[in-house]
């Protein structure tokens, strides 16, 4: 009888032994998954492989639009010219624009062109997005501006609002023209009444053709002894039919 329980109790510390080492394999294996999982962060290369490279756009002070909405893609670009700006980097400006401000072009003038660069970030960062409910583009320019505001204190009042001008060069790029953060008049008030002021200052800045100059100064009259004016029809768009609105047209010119 002895020898026949020695056996049992061998097979049975055998089969122990296989089961607690089933259980350490998986326990181990279920432990790895769990930390690679937990650790590791997929990343994304072209062609949508998880691979361990990840990209990073290199735009500066852009985000990149996920649409081909008119306002996402004039704001993009926009936005990547203030981060040129912001980084003094005249190329990358050269790159976003229409044409450089003159004073750019001439290595004699380098300090007034950082000069221009700095205000151009400063006066557009603080621009938002939002506040230009005013979108008019088709295919060859766009423009992004905000409602006007009324502003006065006690010997002034003015009417201005902020406006941006895009426009598509001839390999169909979109190109940031020009832009500014207050764009309007400011007046004396004087002995003026309110609503002669009111009256005033709207017939000043009124753009009744959305092409973002003041049909005021289509018709020449905000003109002083001495300077040229060519005038355009406020109640058209495209006065001489080119193409390009009169607002965008005279910016070029």
């Amino acid at each position: 009888m002895q020898p026949h329980m020695n056996t049992k109790k061998a097979l049975l510390i055998i089969v122990l032994v296989i089961i607690a080492g089933a259980l350490t394999f998986f326990i181990s294996k279920s432990r790895s998954n769990y930390s690679q999982t937990a650790t590791s962060t997929p990343k994304v290369e072209e062609g949508g492989l998880h691979t361990g490279i990840q990209i990073k756009p290199e735009l500066p002070g852009q985000t990149l639009p996920f649409s081909n909405d008119p306002k996402d893609l004039a704001w993009a670009v926009f936005q990547k010219y203030l981060g040129y700006n912001k980084d003094q980097n005249l190329e990358g400006v050269r790159g976003v624009v229409y044409k450089v401000a003159s004073v750019c072009e001439d290595p004699k003038t380098t300090i007034d062109c950082k000069a221009r660069m700095n205000l151009a970030w400063e006066y557009g960062n603080v621009l938002k997005k939002e506040d230009f409910v005013n979108v008019w583009e088709d295919s060859k320019q766009i423009i992004l501006a905000t409602d006007f505001k009324t502003r006065e204190d006690d010997s002034i009042i003015g009417r201005d609002r902020s406006i941006i001008f895009f426009v598509r060069d001839e390999n169909k790029n979109l190109k940031m023209l020009s832009f500014s953060p207050f764009k309007g008049v400011i007046v004396n008030k004087g002995t003026a009444s309110q609503e002669e002021l009111n009256d005033r200052i709207v017939r000043y800045t009124e753009d009744k053709d959305k092409d973002g100059i003041a049909d005021y100064d289509e018709e020449c009259l905000a003109v002083k002894e001495g300077q040229t004016c060519t005038q355009t029809n406020p109640k058209i768009r495209d006065t001489d039919g080119d193409g390009l609105w009169d607002g965008i047209e005279a910016l070029i010119q």
